[in-house]
């Protein structure tokens, strides 16, 4: 039995956060999410726990952007959705996968199955 794939889910604001971690679990995907203040950096020490296959990381984050965090994911061949509501930071993030917020759950989804290694 293979263990489901896992998503490594940074946003700060809890409502859109469980929103997608809804989305994620209904999808039978195994989800870690990073909530709160120290949203970036709690998401680096998660990187380095457990084995991520994606993640989605929210660009505006009270602690400060997530640049380091991108390029840990990214060195480590790990494919990152970033969302955010501001479309120039978005379309300046050196990212394959990008979503405006607000954005419909199914486009979400239809990013993640895009996203994801086979």
């Amino acid at each position: 039995m293979t263990s489901p794939r896992h998503v490594l889910l940074v946003e700060d604001e809890s409502a859109i956060a469980e929103l997608i971690r809804t989305a994620l679990d209904a999808a039978g995907l195994r989800v870690t999410a990073c909530p709160g203040v120290q949203t970036a950096g709690r998401a680096l020490g998660q990187a380095g726990k457990d084995r991520i296959d994606l993640a989605i990381l929210d660009l505006t984050l009270p602690d400060g952007p997530p640049d380091p965090l991108a390029r840990r994911l990214d060195d480590a061949g790990i494919p990152v959705i970033a969302i955010s509501g501001d479309p120039d930071r978005l379309t300046a993030f050196p990212v394959a996968y990008r979503l405006e917020k607000p954005f419909r759950i199914r486009a979400l989804m239809d990013l993640v199955t895009t996203a994801l290694p086979g």
